[in-house]
């Protein structure tokens, strides 16, 4: 008999206290992962080399504009002076300048927007952010993280953004 009353008090205890055990209170925390990564990898080895891409690009976009405006200025001079023969050639030179202008402006243009839009998604940035990002939030107890811009994201206090948190930890660890 005292065991059936232990028993049942050990299963009456056991069931009164479940309850309190499975409940959790969920924290979620905002973060601004465009500005982690404006912030952070401006310095990094690709933005580099795609600052010098496009320093590159504009050096060489103003050097055929120079060129095709010089060829423009000897071409009006030739008509001025009735060389018919010279302006034609120079305006066949310039349609050909003006193509190969166009044509660079399109593929140097792709290829440095391709070069920044990687630069968000590479997958070794990419861990290095959600170990930190996951770092933080653990620490701080927090189970859910949303992407700042998140347009399903109505609203949310300064005091769940964990940005500085998580740059703090980026900039200490490099």
């Amino acid at each position: 008999m005292k065991r059936l009353i232990v028993s049942i008090l050990v299963v009456a205890c056991f069931i009164l206290t479940m309850p309190l055990g499975a409940e959790q209170i969920t924290k979620v925390a905002v973060l601004d992962y465009t500005r982690i990564l404006s912030a952070f990898y401006a310095d990094s080895a690709e933005a580099r080399r795609i600052e010098e891409m496009k320093t590159v690009f504009a050096e060489e976009v103003r050097r055929l504009q120079v060129e095709i405006q010089d060829l423009e200025e000897r071409k009006l001079e030739a008509e001025n002076r009735g060389n018919s023969r010279n302006a034609l050639d120079l305006d066949s030179r310039i349609q050909d300048k003006k193509q190969y202008y166009q044509e660079y402006v399109r593929v140097r243009g792709n290829q440095i927007q391709q070069s920044s839009a990687n630069l968000g998604s590479s997958s070794e940035l990419a861990r290095e952010i959600l170990r930190e990002i996951q770092y933080v939030a653990e620490s701080n107890g927090f189970s859910i993280v949303l992407k700042r811009s998140d347009p399903n994201l109505l609203w949310w206090s300064y005091e769940v953004d964990i940005t500085d948190l998580v740059l703090q930890r980026l900039m200490s660890t490099n």
